[in-house]
This record gives C-alpha cells, sequence and structure tokens, in this order.
C-alpha cells in the first residue's frame, strides 16, 4: 500500500462569464451560459498535456516517480503517447514507466486505486481541456484544469485505506474516435440510472474493505455537474455526517478527469488530520477511495489559483484558442511547422526537459547546448529569470495578439530569447521577474502536428 504525499493543481488565469456566453449564443439557444459565475479558459498555447505538466511539478516538488499516468479524456495525441512528452518534461528518469489512461473522467481514480495498491512511487497527472457543441449547457458547465497527485511510502497528506471500482457499459456520453464534441443523453437518465444507481455500491464496498462505518466519513468529494446529486448519493450511501466538498461549478466548471484532485485540494483547509474522506468519480461505473487524513493537510494551501483569475467576456476566444474558428491568419499565418521527427527526439531533452549545458572549462551555459564540449546538464525550466528586453509586435502572426517576446536573463547565468505568454504577456517590461512553464509552441493548421517548447510567464511569487 502507499499514501497520497502531495497534490499538485493547475487553474488557467482566464474566467469566461457564463453571462458572456449567454449574451453571445442566447438568441439562438436558450440555455446557452446556463449557471452563474464563471468557467476557466486554457490560454491558446495551453492544453491537457500542458496543464498536467505545471500540476505534475507542483506535486513532485523536486521527487521522482517510478510511473508516470496521464489521465484525460482530451489527449492531444492519439499518437504518441502523451505520457511519453509529460515524463520528458519533467525531466524524470527515462526508466519510469509512462502511459495514457483515456476513454473517461474516471480514469484518474483508477490510477489513483491502482497506484495507492501497488505501493511504489507514482505520479498520476490529470487534465482535460474539453470541447462540446457551441451554446450547449455542456459547453458552460465545462471548464479546463489540471491536477496531479504524487503516492509512495511513509506518511504524506492521506493514508489510503481502502477503495472499490464499479464497471458498467453505462453510455450517457459519447463521441466517436476522431469527433470534436461528444453527445449527451438526458440528465434525470444520468442522475437516476447512473450516479444514483452506481455510486453508492462503490462506496459501500469501499468502506467494507477499509473496514470504516458510513457514518464515521467526514467528507465527501465527488464530481458532479448535475445540482443535488452529490448531496442525494450522500444520503443513498449513509453517510449522514459527511460535510460534502464545494463543486467548483461557479468559479472553474467541471474540469473532467482533474476534477476530483481539484475538488479534494480545494477541501484541504476544511480537513482536519484523522478525519475520514471518500474521494469518488462517476463515469462507465463508479470508482471510490477512502483515505484518513494526515498532519500535513494543515499546512496545505488548498486552492490558492481559484482567487487568482482574470475575468474574461469575450466568448469568441473560447471558439478561437479551441480551433473552432475559422479566421484569417494573413499571410504570416500560412506556414507548415511540421518538424523532423528524428530532430525532434534527439533534442528532445532541450526542447522538452529545457536543459542546457554548462561548460566545464569557461562556465559559459549554452542553449542549444553543445554536446561535444565537457561540461555539466543545466537544467533551467525551474530557474526562472529577469526580463532584459521586451517587444509586443502586432505584424507578427499570433493567436492571441500581440506576439510578444524578448531576451530573459537566467538565474544562474545566461540569457535566452524566449516567447512571453498568458493574458498579461504585453505588458512584462525589463526588470519583472518571470518563471518558465511548458506550452505549445506552434500548431500546424494541415496536420493537427504541435510542438511543445517553454515560455516565460510573470512570476507572481505564489506558483500561480
Amino acid at each position: 500500500m502507499a499514501n497520497i504525499i502531495r497534490i499538485g493543481s493547475c487553474l488557467p488565469r482566464l474566467r469566461l462569464e457564463r453571462r458572456a456566453m449567454a449574451q453571445a449564443m442566447g438568441w439562438l439557444v436558450p440555455g446557452a451560459g446556463a449557471g452563474r459565475g464563471t468557467r476557466t479558459l486554457a490560454f491558446w498555447d495551453e492544453d491537457s498535456v500542458t496543464l498536467a505538466v505545471a500540476a505534475a511539478q507542483e506535486a513532485l516538488g523536486g521527487d521522482s516517480a517510478d510511473s508516470l499516468t496521464f489521465a484525460t479524456t482530451t489527449p492531444p495525441f492519439a499518437e504518441p503517447q502523451n505520457a511519453a512528452l509529460i515524463r520528458a518534461a519533467l525531466r524524470l528518469p527515462a526508466l519510469c514507466r509512462t502511459q495514457d489512461a483515456t476513454g473517461t473522467p474516471r480514469a484518474t481514480l483508477l490510477a489513483l486505486q491502482a497506484a495507492l495498491e501497488g505501493g511504489e512511487p507514482a505520479l498520476i497527472a490529470a487534465a482535460d481541456r474539453p470541447v462540446a457543441q457551441a451554446g450547449s449547457t455542456a459547453e458552460s458547465r465545462m471548464g479546463d484544469g489540471g491536477a496531479a497527485v504524487l503516492t509512495g511510502p511513509g506518511a504524506g497528506l492521506f493514508a489510503y485505506l481502502g477503495g472499490a471500482s464499479l464497471s458498467a457499459p453505462f453510455l450517457h456520453r459519447t463521441r466517436a474516435s476522431g469527433a470534436e464534441t461528444a453527445l449527451d443523453w438526458e440528465e434525470r437518465w444520468q442522475r437516476e440510472a447512473g450516479y444514483q444507481a452506481q455510486v453508492p455500491p462503490a462506496i459501500a464496498a469501499a468502506l467494507d474493505r477499509a473496514g470504516v462505518a458510513a457514518g464515521a466519513v467526514d467528507h465527501l468529494i465527488l464530481p458532479c455537474p448535475i445540482p443535488g446529486t452529490a448531496a442525494a448519493i450522500a444520503r443513498l450511501s449513509g453517510l449522514t455526517k459527511a460535510t460534502l466538498a464545494g463543486d467548483l461549478a461557479e468559479t472553474t466548471g467541471d474540469t473532467g478527469a482533474a476534477h476530483p484532485l481539484l475538488m479534494l485540494a480545494a477541501a484541504m483547509p476544511r480537513i482536519a488530520p484523522g478525519q475520514i474522506v471518500v474521494l469518488a468519480q462517476f463515469g462507465q461505473g463508479a470508482t471510490a477511495l477512502v483515505l484518513k487524513a494526515g498532519a500535513g493537510v494543515v499546512d496545505h494551501p488548498g486552492l490558492p489559483a481559484l482567487d487568482h483569475g482574470i475575468p474574461e467576456s469575450n466568448y469568441l476566444k473560447l471558439l478561437a484558442f479551441q480551433e473552432r474558428l475559422d479566421w484569417d491568419r494573413g499571410l504570416r499565418g500560412r506556414f507548415i511547422v511540421q518538424e523532423a521527427q528524428s530532430t525532434a527526439y534527439r533534442n528532445a531533452e532541450a526542447l522538452l526537459g529545457f536543459v542546457a549545458r554548462r561548460e566545464a572549462e569557461t562556465g559559459l551555459i549554452r542553449f542549444p547546448p553543445r554536446l561535444d564540449l565537457p561540461g555539466e546538464d543545466w537544467p533551467l525550466a525551474d530557474r526562472g529569470g529577469t526580463v532584459a528586453t521586451a517587444t509586443a509586435d502586432r505584424l507578427a502572426h499570433s493567436r492571441h495578439p500581440p506576439n510578444c517576446y524578448g531576451l530573459v536573463d537566467l538565474r544562474g547565468g545566461g540569457r535566452l530569447m524566449m516567447d512571453f505568454t498568458d493574458p498579461g504577456a504585453a505588458d512584462l517590461a525589463p526588470g519583472d521577474p518571470v518563471r518558465f512553464v511548458f506550452r505549445v509552441k506552434d500548431i500546424d493548421e494541415t496536420s493537427g502536428y504541435r510542438r511543445y517548447f517553454w515560455k516565460a510567464v510573470r512570476d507572481t511569487g505564489r506558483g500561480l
């Protein structure tokens, strides 16, 4: 058996207002923008891989893992394996086993259960950037986000007491291979024949294996976009004193595979050492895990990124960032970015891991590294730096004009030309501190191929 050692999270800064969605699409679809508040909106260069990398960096905290599972329903690639890219970006050992877990948002808890019962140090990185039909209820309920957990032996945030997974060929949301959006069946069917029929038996089996009475559960964490369903399941499961975790519906929306871990992180300030937590999720069956909070929960910051979003009222950014808007890219936007696969592999440590070279004789930091000279690897991803020059270019092609870039003085030595990203990129000025984030470099419009690299964002000192 293993325990949950650390939890990491990543929420995009942009928060799309649902009233803006209603204003844009309500004339055509009366239910557009259903609900109050906002949903998270990933920037154009964020996808499920980059969100997972950011969350995993926080979960690892400098540690390593023997295995890495990437859980998502929205993988950027059907081939190659997305987890292999994440491992390279995190600079985990090449002998770290990697796998993608897809097909259901419950893939996260399935992977977490396997890791907890396997005992070895394991990293589960979950992220989704879901796409739904324009103006649909699903579009307003969904959100983008990533979360990750590191499991292993020894004391951590939570001790694993037991769990159970129930599988069912239950169809309520389907998406054909190659299709962009899914089809949802009616809400009552999902609620009554799905959640209420399948989650309580999974919870009962998990509690039985853990040797915990239903009345002893202090917290229930269950993602469910259908209002009132989590409370009904708590009653059906006999969790008489359990506190329901907030569903984040009015701040982030349902982030799919990442959501149970994000809800767990957000609930941390209300969880005391020794309390019993049931973490559950539905999707072609149900998984329930029984956890006992350790002393470390007292020091966990929760989900501070909830309070540092940037309101966004332009609904068209959702369509443009999700590549669902056919817009005029101009002459400068017409280029092919497919790179030679042999080149991408040979330079993977530099391009994905962001590793430079410090020369032994001169002490110079070189990027790209020269491997023919004696020296040592010099990882840059965690160093950060200071803006030396900044340019906001409105002539160059950009998916979010202006195209922002400049020279960055690296901590520990070196200067590098880098792209700036995120909504406030144009405000960066010489002297501003920056940190580095793993993002999409560019996307080939013809093949769908995407390149990844590291970019600079303002360092707020909060890790947001």
